[in-house]
């Protein structure tokens, strides 16, 4: 029995090799084409005007959405402490200059790219203050292998985290005068009070009680001497029921929020 040997083979059959040329080219480029890259993303939630929102506010929640086809590419909450007081809201911010520290709250994903990716990223916080949570976000590229870290990407939280304590929602009342206070901290937690790094004194806060459609009262509400409380009280003039609306506003931040309930009088 004859064999032919490799060299004959490869003479007889030159598309042979030209094909084996080829597997092998389209090989290489394969693997190229859908190779990964794992590329680190650092999300950060500050609250404005004061600072990071970490795990004392149940953090906020993150999501890094693909535009172009909605896709989930990496969600999470940050996780951490608010950070230091002087380099976020006391000292002077200077450009390049990390504003983190060790232990500071955060997101981090690794996200395995093969090719930029244009991205939004929310940000929904604060997590433990339902009533207050607000969604921050914005869109850009993600490019394979180049990080965001450090500082990362901070996205800004408005407002006021605003919790009516008294009255209790649907709470019968029968007294003659009906107590409001209400808890108003900024979004990552920091204190308001007068004289105060989060001073008050500049700041509003106002119960409105309507029956209905009508307002009945609109009532300023003062410091209780309570760090972050403030009160007020109305006079129902007939029994029924009330929904009261605390706002807070804070003129030299355009800082905002809003808590609501109702009672019912049956005086």
């Amino acid at each position: 029995m004859a064999f032919l040997s490799w060299d004959k083979f490869n003479q007889k059959t030159p598309m042979r090799k030209l094909s084996l040329f080829f597997c092998g080219l389209f090989l290489l480029f394969a693997t190229n084409l859908f190779a990964q890259t794992s590329t680190t993303v650092v999300v950060r939630a500050i609250a404005k005007d004061a600072k990071f929102i970490g795990s004392s506010m149940g953090g906020a929640h993150v999501t890094i959405t693909e535009v172009k086809t909605g896709k989930i590419l990496a969600e999470g909450k940050t996780e951490g402490s608010t950070g230091d007081t002087q380099k976020l809201v006391q000292q002077d911010h200077q450009r390049y200059k990390q504003l983190s520290t060790p232990g500071a709250a955060k997101f981090e994903a690794n996200i395995p790219l093969k090719k930029p990716v244009f991205v939004e990223v929310a940000a929904t916080a604060p997590m433990a203050q339902k009533q207050s949570r607000v969604t921050s976000s914005t869109q850009l590229w993600l490019i394979p292998g180049k990080d965001i870290t450090g500082d990362g990407l901070v996205l800004e939280v408005p407002g006021f985290a605003i919790d009516i304590l008294q009255p209790q929602a649907h709470e019968v009342n029968g007294n003659e005068k009906i107590s409001i206070t209400a808890n108003a901290v900024m979004m990552c937690g920091c204190p308001t009070s007068p004289d105060g790094l989060w001073d008050s004194s500049e700041m509003e806060f106002v119960a409105i009680v309507t029956s209905g459609d009508t307002e009945v009262a609109r009532k300023e509400m003062t410091f209780t001497g309570k760090t972050s409380t403030y009160e007020t009280s109305f006079r129902p003039e007939q029994a029924g029921a009330y929904e009261i609306t605390v706002y807070g506003f804070d003129p030299r931040t355009g800082n905002t929020g809003v808590d609501r309930t109702t009672v019912i009088s049956n005086q």
